[in-house]
C-alpha cells in the first residue's frame, strides 16, 4: 500500500545548473549503483510541508521573504543525517526560505529525508562502507535565478527505501525573483 503523499517546498535552479548537478547524480548511480541518486530531479530541498497548512499564495508569500538580486554558490559534497548534499552558499537565501516556510506550515511533516543547504543528492542506501568512499566533485558554478516549487511526492516503500519507487508531480511553481523595493 502506498504511503500518503508528501509536500515539499524546493528551490529548482536554470537549466544549466540542473544539468551540472544531473551529472553528479549521473555519476553517482554509475559508480556506485545507489538509486537514491537519481530519485528526485536537482533540487534544494527547503522543507517538508503539512499540505492541509500550505495554503493558497503560499509561494507569493515565500517570494515576498527574499530580497532580489540573491546569488548561490555550489560549493562541495556534505553528508547530512547519511544522504549526500552538493552544498550551496546561500548567503542566508535558504536558512531565510525555510524558516518563513515552517513559519506558514507548521513543523515538517512526512520527511523522507533529512533538508540541508544544498542539492539532494541521495544515497542514502549506502552502506558505511560504500558511504566513506563517496567523494564526487561539485562543479563549480552559481546561479541568481530559479524557481520555488511545491512538489507533490509519492513513495510506495517505507521510510528507509522510499526512493525505490516512488513519482513525483511539481504542483505550483514561481520564479524567484524577491520582494519589489518600494
Amino acid at each position: 500500500m502506498p504511503n500518503e503523499p508528501v509536500l515539499l517546498a524546493a528551490l529548482i535552479a536554470p537549466g544549466s545548473i540542473e544539468s551540472e548537478v544531473g551529472r553528479v547524480q549521473a555519476g553517482l548511480f554509475r559508480e556506485y549503483g545507489l538509486a537514491s541518486a537519481q530519485a528526485l530531479p536537482p533540487l534544494i530541498p527547503i522543507a517538508f510541508l503539512d499540505a492541509a497548512r500550505a495554503e493558497r499564495g503560499f509561494l507569493t508569500e515565500m517570494n515576498r521573504t527574499v530580497s532580489p538580486g540573491w546569488r548561490m554558490r555550489l560549493t562541495r559534497a556534505v553528508w547530512a543525517e547519511e544522504h549526500l548534499f552538493a552544498g550551496v552558499e546561500s548567503g542566508g537565501l535558504w536558512r531565510t526560505l525555510r524558516v518563513r516556510a515552517l513559519e506558514l506550515c507548521g513543523a515538517e511533516k512526512g520527511c523522507l529525508f533529512p533538508v540541508a543547504e544544498g542539492f539532494y543528492l541521495g544515497c542514502g542506501d549506502a552502506s558505511p562502507e560504500v558511504r566513506s568512499r563517496i567523494s564526487p566533485e561539485v562543479p563549480e558554478a552559481s546561479f541568481s535565478s530559479g524557481t520555488i516549487a511545491l512538489l507533490n511526492i509519492r513513495a510506495t516503500f517505507e521510510e528507509t527505501e522510499w526512493w525505490r519507487e516512488l513519482s513525483w508531480e511539481v504542483m505550483e511553481e514561481r520564479t524567484l525573483r524577491g520582494r519589489k523595493a518600494r
